[in-house]
Order: structure tokens, then sequence, then C-alpha cells
């Protein structure tokens, strides 16, 4: 039986707008693991923690649109959170799976937190890792703030020519100067930057690269929900919950307007776990063995309640 390092492989999933890409380890007849990324994180950054997880399920992690080898979505509009779900929806039917477990990061919180809204029948667990663009809040004296910084700028010409260009018109730079930028933007090591640099970028000619990237990924995902409009949705459903937080972004107070995040007695069903771990928003992959016990033992629960 292949490990699940000797059993990776790259994929292609067809969807309305383009391809989405992404990478699979383990036997697509065990119990289905879908994992997706942060903001402009190419979805290779899970190598280091599914290595970590029990061989016994069938991990498949994409590219959101516009980040890795993905496809962007159409030019022109300033897309949101709900327009990442369908790309959930595209794997998870290509597929064929009635159900599933979730791990999301960052921004991929955000879109497993509005699909389970969707198809609150489809998820079995969900991962949540440092999920601060999930508990983004914007009270009402903040809300030309937020639509300038969200939408406004978007439309004003020099940031539109921007974000609506191909690959063909962004900047160019030298291999070094880009594992220079990754490892700077991130905080990476040069050995993580050289193992997802071929999904950050392309050659552009002259010994010249490219990043691949939507350039809307730049901007701030938030929605307008208030703190008490987060807690109602969130804490309605029953699918089994495991959220684990960085020390960094709990330090720097990215969910100090949502409290209730650290009372699992506000969480009606009971099924809400939160733990803390040292470290980066990133932690999952620079340190993936702080959290991937604990994570082990989630997912080998969903098999044992089948049975």
């Amino acid at each position: 039986m292949k490990s699940l390092r000797e059993s990776e492989r790259e994929i292609t999933i067809s969807a309305p707008w383009g391809k989405i890409a992404g990478i699979t380890w383990g036997n697509p007849e065990n119990p289905p693991v879908l994992l997706c990324p942060g903001r402009i994180d190419p979805c290779c950054l899970f190598r280091y923690l599914v290595m970590r997880l029990p061989s016994n399920f069938f991990y498949v992690a994409v590219d959101l649109p516009g980040n890795g080898l993905s496809d962007h979505l159409p030019v022109g509009i300033r897309f949101s959170v709900w327009d990442l779900v369908p790309t959930v929806s595209r794997v998870a039917d290509h597929y064929q799976w009635n159900k599933f477990i979730y791990i999301g990061h960052s921004l991929g919180t955000a879109v497993g937190k509005h699909y389970l809204m969707a198809y609150p029948e489809r998820l079995t667990r969900v991962v949540e890792l440092d999920p601060v663009p999930a508990y983004h809040t914007v009270f009402p004296e903040e809300m030309k703030d937020w639509y300038h910084e969200v939408y406004g700028k978007h439309y004003e010409e020099r940031q539109y020519r921007k974000h609506a260009g191909s690959k063909a018109t962004a900047p160019r730079y030298t291999y070094d100067q880009i594992k220079t930028l990754l490892m700077k933007a991130q905080d990476f090591s040069e050995a993580v930057v050289e193992e997802i640099i071929t999904r950050h970028v392309v050659p552009a000619g002259d010994n010249l690269y490219r990043f691949t990237y939507d350039q809307r990924m730049k901007s701030l995902f938030k929605l307008p929900y208030l703190p008490e409009q987060l807690k109602a949705m969130y804490t309605s459903h029953r699918t089994p919950l495991l959220t684990i937080f960085s020390s960094s972004s709990v330090d720097k107070g990215d969910f100090s307007r949502v409290p209730f995040v650290f009372d699992e007695e506000q969480w009606p069903h009971r099924n809400y776990k939160y733990m803390i771990v040292e470290g980066s928003h990133e932690a999952y992959a620079q340190q993936p063995q702080c959290m991937s016990d604990d994570i082990s033992k989630f997912l080998l629960n969903d098999l044992k309640s089948k049975l």
C-alpha cells in the first residue's frame, strides 16, 4: 500500500469559469477530506499537515480561483466569499461525494462557513485553522470605510486596470526576488518557499517570472456582518467543529469582537471545540506537529461515529 506521500498526484477539475487545480493524497475509496487554503496561498502548503494525518482518508486540496494553478474568476467584478463557495460544490460533485469532511485555513475557513450554511447536510466535520477572515465584523458606523476599502477602490480607474489585467501584464521578477518576496510576506523559510514556488509563478521570458495569483486576491474579503449575526449563524448548526487559533492572531486582537469563539458553552449544540497553538497565522504549514495529533483524533472520531 502506498504512503500518503507516494500517492500524491495533481488533479484538474472543470468548472464553468475554468479549471480548478489541486493535489490529492490517499486512496479515493477512503472517506473524503477537502482542504481549502487561505488568500493567495497555494494548496501544496497543506502537504506538511497532511503527511501527519491518518492514512485512511482521501485528501483533496484545491487552489481557490485566482490562487496557485487554478483559473481566475471572470475579470472585472469584485467577488466575495460567496463567489468562492461554488468551488467547493464543484469539487464535491466531481467526486460524487454526498458527505465529506472540510478543513480550511484563513480565507478557506470563511468559504467553509458559508458552504456549511448553504449545504448544511453535506459536511460531517469541519476543522478551522486560524479563521481570521471568517470573523471579520463591520459596525454601522464603519460601513462607509468598509465600502470604499472593499468595493469603492476596486472601481477606481487605476486599481480597476490593475485588477482586470491578465497574467501577461503582471510585474516580472527574478527567481531570487520571488523567493525573497514570499519569505518576507508570509515569514516562510527558504525550504518552504522552494516547495511551493512552482504554484506561485510562471516563466515570463528573459529568466524572469510572474506571480499567478489574481490581483483581486490582495483585497480583504470582509462581509458587513455584526458580531451577533456571526454568532447566530455560526452557532446554529450541529456539525462537529474543531477550531485552532494561532497565538499571534489572538494576541493581535483579531477575535476581540467575537468573544463567543473562546467559550464553548455559547454553542448550544455542544458541537464546538477550540484550542490555541503557539505560532503565526501559517502555523499549520510551519509547525504542523503542534496540531496534527488533535486534528487526527477529530477526524478519526468521524469514522468511529459511523461504526
